[in-house]
């Protein structure tokens, strides 16, 4: 039997197949990358397989021979690529006035899931987490410039933020009360 199957992210990722239980000597290694339909073959003939930087889910076997007798297959160990997060972007950039407004922001275009929004009313420099994972962020009655995004994870990848919507805030127009009468020639 082999142990080693995981989850990897795209691109950055390492590790190693181990075979264990065998009677017989390992003659091969095998690979299949179209989950099984066909196996191409590495020169490899210890009890452990490596990897380095696989870019798609990785099937693996040892293919196995005592003495006389026929090859046979070990069980297989699978090394599931996870392609790379990608935040996406975010539509819905707007200007509403102050206190009395609703609306939301959208997300598209990203890989992974979505773990949580953010938003910031400071221009950028700090953000606050948002408790929702649906592509669809609302606000209502806001009252100060506030600035969205979306952080998505696909499995082990590192997260990703998306691009950032910004839900401009004008203040309320006030009335001025005039004084001061005066008569003029």
């Amino acid at each position: 039997s082999l142990s080693g199957s995981t989850n990897e992210c795209n691109g950055t990722n390492s590790g190693s197949i181990t075979l264990s239980g065998n009677t017989g000597s390992v003659t091969k290694w095998q690979l299949s990358t179209d989950g099984g339909i066909s196996f191409a073959d590495i020169s490899n003939t210890t009890s452990s397989q490596s990897y380095t930087n696989l870019t798609q889910t990785t099937i693996y076997r040892a293919v196995i021979k005592s003495g006389t007798c026929a090859a046979t297959n070990s069980g297989t160990a699978t090394v599931t690529v996870d392609p790379t997060s990608v935040g996406g972007s975010i539509a819905g950039s707007t200007t509403v006035c102050s206190g009395s407004n609703s609306g939301s922001v959208t997300l598209s275009g990203h890989t992974g899931n979505i773990t949580k929004w953010q938003q910031s009313t400071d221009g950028g420099v700090t953000f606050a987490d948002i408790v929702n994972t649906s592509t669809t962020q609302n606000y209502n009655n806001i009252t100060q410039t506030t600035i969205y995004r979306a952080v998505v994870k696909s499995g082990t990848c590192v997260s990703a933020n998306s691009t950032t919507a910004t839900v401009t805030v004008d203040a309320i127009s006030v009335g001025v009360v005039l004084s001061a009468s005066t008569t003029v020639c």
